[in-house]
């Protein structure tokens, strides 16, 4: 009797070449048709017959036209290699300008890379609309089930997340030694481009990913012993530093692949495979650079509300790209009504707003929470604890000193105060030299 192997092979070799064509391009995504291709030998055939056609279908039956030129962007991006400022520049400049030219055909490895993208892309979609819409933005009332996402706002948060990709390529440190664009310079060739809200939507971006990270990143700098002896700060107190910590700001300079497995994984050795070997101080992040921006603007102290149409037209650049629903843009003018321009985003007084991703959402849902009800306050200031501050500063040099002496010993792994239940010991080292490299908190 023939084997059921034999007889699916068989079958599968009697397809017409058409037919199997046909069949490759239905698959989801990139990664499906990869799989697809390296099972068979007719499957190979038949995707090296139409190699031009079936990545570019596939990735569409997956990715959201509006989001397409996005994807394809990143692609591009990634194309900057040798990294140089005038390659950046000239890419950036192509793509403001709207003239990067699709490409006619992607090749296998380019739809596997933007299909593993968009993936992380829809992963951040829904964490992040779960996270900003579980409470009302102004009141803070919790909400279990808001209403779902509308496709404009699905398109609003996924092409801020290209947007945060797009930045990571062309701006994140490359070794030591670089000659990258400092925080100053890169409003010129990238933030100046955007409309304040759209500025401030990569705000809430950058909020979240920062939140996402933060708790992550501390947990492991307070109880690795490496990290311990390098002393790596992790104190809880980051907002109070709008999120500028640059040790934290490298690490999100990896990109969202980087971050999703971060934030998703589950044991101590997988964090320490990506945090122990990729731990960077970022002193140009998205954080300052969207600081220098505001920072570049020439506050007079007029506020918003206050401006002229003739005004609003020469300080205040119309959004990149169009937007369907006027929310975004109301929502940001009402927040910033009493706002000079030199605080139009990134503010510290919104970032309660940012937390709810303010300036995401259609105007629809902005009047059923009866947002623009009354002026933004974010009232009374929060008196900063001195004295707790100096406590956890106080508790974090005793962990540091611990975590030295165990190292020094020839341990490493996991420490938890009074319990070295988790420390990896190496008897037979030599003493290590004292040697530091102090990560300021």
């Amino acid at each position: 009797m023939e084997q059921p192997s034999k007889r699916l092979d068989s079958l599968i070799k009697g397809f017409p070449v058409e037919l199997i064509q046909l069949i490759l391009c239905e698959l989801p995504d990139a990664i499906a048709l990869r799989a697809a291709v390296l099972s068979h030998s007719v499957f190979y055939h038949a995707f090296v017959a139409a190699k031009d056609l079936i990545p570019v279908q596939v990735l569409i039956n997956q990715i959201e036209p509006d989001l397409l030129p996005d994807a394809f962007a990143v692609l591009e991006s990634l194309r900057i290699k040798p990294w140089s400022r005038e390659r950046v520049q000239e890419f950036l400049a192509h793509y403001h300008e709207n003239r990067l030219t699709p490409l006619p055909t992607w090749t296998m490895s380019e739809a596997v890379s933007a299909s593993a993208l968009y993936d992380d892309i829809a992963f951040f979609i829904t964490d992040f609309a779960a996270v900003a819409l579980a409470a009302h933005p102004v009141t803070g009332t919790l909400d279990i089930s808001p209403p779902a996402l509308t496709s404009d706002e699905k398109t609003r948060i996924g092409r801020t997340f290209y947007r945060f990709e797009i930045y990571c390529n062309c701006f994140r440190q490359y070794g030591w030694k670089d000659n990258r664009f400092r925080a100053e310079e890169q409003p010129e060739i990238f933030f100046d481009k955007y409309s304040p809200w759209e500025n401030d939507q990569l705000a809430c971006v950058h909020d979240y990913l920062y939140r996402r990270v933060l708790s992550v990143y501390n947990e492991f700098a307070a109880h690795d012993i490496e990290w311990g002896e390098e002393m790596v700060g992790y104190r809880d107190d980051d907002d109070w530093h709008d999120g500028d910590n640059t040790w934290k700001q490298g690490t999100l300079s990896f990109g969202l692949n980087y971050v999703r497995r971060l934030i998703t994984a589950e044991t101590y050795e997988e964090r320490y495979r990506l945090l122990n070997p990729n731990r960077r101080s970022d002193w140009d992040s998205l954080h300052a650079g969207l600081w220098a921006t505001n920072r570049e603007q020439e506050d007079d102290d007029v506020e918003l509300r206050e401006y002229s149409k003739s005004y609003e037209r020469h300080w205040i650049p119309p959004p990149r790209l169009d937007d369907p629903d006027p929310g975004p843009e109301k929502a940001w003018r009402w927040a910033n009504q009493h706002e000079s321009r030199g605080g139009w985003f990134v503010a510290a007084s919104h970032r309660a707003l940012r937390e709810r991703g303010y300036v995401m959402w259609d105007l629809e849902r902005l009047h059923k929470w009866d947002l623009f009800r009354a002026p933004w306050s974010s009232g009374p200031d929060v008196r900063f604890d001195t004295e707790k501050s100096q406590q956890e500063y106080e508790a974090m040099q005793r962990s540091w000193a611990e975590r030295s002496k165990i190292y020094q010993r020839g341990g490493t792994g996991w420490w938890i105060e009074g319990d070295e239940s988790r420390v990896v010991w190496k008897k037979d080292d030599p003493p290590r030299p004292r040697v530091r490299v102090i990560n300021w908190p």
